[in-house]
């Protein structure tokens, strides 16, 4: 027993007190969470979806109370409670879950949150992993908080909130999800068998995830290079035939989601561009760098963004006023009108130099 504490408490009292402490904290505040979780997804959804970054699925889940309390009275190896100040030292209360189809898109993924969120942690568990010569999944794991100053629109009720963030491909996700189903759901514990058959699963994953992003190169290699049979060129616009045109204009640049390719086909609608032969045309004739150049993406976007940029820098104000209601982004407006200001002003600077 140890001097100081009150009633004549063990540690392991305390311990159980602030857990329970916990437990009743979070029960109280879990609807808050959830809330606060919600808008966090949606604000990383539309950032992907800005950005043109190609994803499966955002998922997000908050910690249960009871979870919450077993990990408060997890203890260090000098037997102290490694979370003694409660709830406000926990960063995975809320826990976002990224999937994508390639792996290469992981870094891109993991800038564009780390500049819309404060980025406390970064670890990409995978690549140390491989480093020290170990097999299976470990993924990119971001700690990330709602910034104070400028926090994203759907967020403002929810500045200084932590959380966590694991960014994985949907192979990841299906080795992930499998083992934790058996290991920990399961009663499998340290069996040798189904040890040896998870890490043979895990070294298969990481090289079909190897060839899905040679698949993706080689096929914009090959539609860039005109390989790939294009539509008729007096086609009425469609999403397909959208990102055969992007690919063509823009072989550098990522895949874009392919419901973002039906949004930009009813943006350039909206701007008088409804077939691929205007759309072919439009986009030869514009240089990407230049917006590349004034906008220092800090990663590859997707074909979606650049040509959303590019439409920007064009037509300028007619363009906001034009596409500030297409789709469901309410804050769209605001967005175009941020980036207008950003691409003017960096051409008067270059301009001035």
């Amino acid at each position: 027993m140890r001097p100081g504490l009150a009633r004549g408490d063990t540690i392991e009292g305390q311990a159980v007190e602030v857990a329970g402490i916990a437990v009743d904290e979070s029960r109280f505040r879990e609807q808050t969470l959830k809330d606060a979780a919600q808008a966090i997804r949606n604000t990383i959804v539309g950032r992907l979806h800005d950005d043109g970054l190609n994803h499966h699925d955002v998922q997000f889940r908050v910690k249960k109370p009871e979870s919450a309390a077993e990990k408060l009275m997890r203890r260090g190896p000098d037997g102290e409670l490694k979370y003694p100040g409660g709830l406000a030292k926990l960063d995975d209360l809320i826990g976002v879950r990224v999937i994508l189809y390639v792996e290469s898109d992981i870094e891109a993924v993991a800038i564009a949150l780390s500049s819309q969120f404060i980025c406390h942690d970064d670890e990409d568990k995978t690549a140390m992993m491989r480093k020290n010569g170990g097999i299976g999944y470990a993924g990119r794991h971001l700690t990330l908080e709602v910034p104070t100053n400028h926090p994203p629109t759907n967020c403002k009720d929810y500045t200084g909130y932590r959380f966590e963030v694991q960014i994985r491909t949907v192979l990841q996700h299906a080795w992930a999800e499998f083992e934790h189903d058996i290991r920990f759901k399961g009663s499998s514990g340290d069996n040798a068998e189904i040890s040896r058959a998870f890490t043979m699963a895990s070294t298969l994953i990481e090289l079909a995830d190897q060839q899905f992003v040679n698949i993706s190169d080689t096929l914009k290699r090959l539609q860039s290079e005109g390989a790939i049979e294009a539509v008729p060129q007096t086609e009425t616009l469609d999403a397909g035939s959208l990102q055969g045109v992007l690919t063509r204009a823009f072989p550098q640049y990522r895949s874009s989601k392919e419901n973002q390719y039906d949004w930009m086909v009813n943006v350039l609608a909206a701007n008088g561009i409804d077939t691929v032969s205007a759309a072919e045309e439009w986009f030869r004739s514009i240089d990407p760098r230049s917006v590349a150049k004034l906008m220092e993406y800090r990663f590859n976007p997707g074909q979606v963004r650049i040509a959303d940029d590019l439409l920007l820098q064009s037509f300028g104000e007619s363009y906001v006023d034009a596409t500030k209601s297409v789709g469901s982004d309410r804050n769209r407006e605001s967005k175009l009108r941020s980036r207008l200001r950003r691409l003017r002003t960096e051409w008067d600077s270059q301009q001035e130099d």
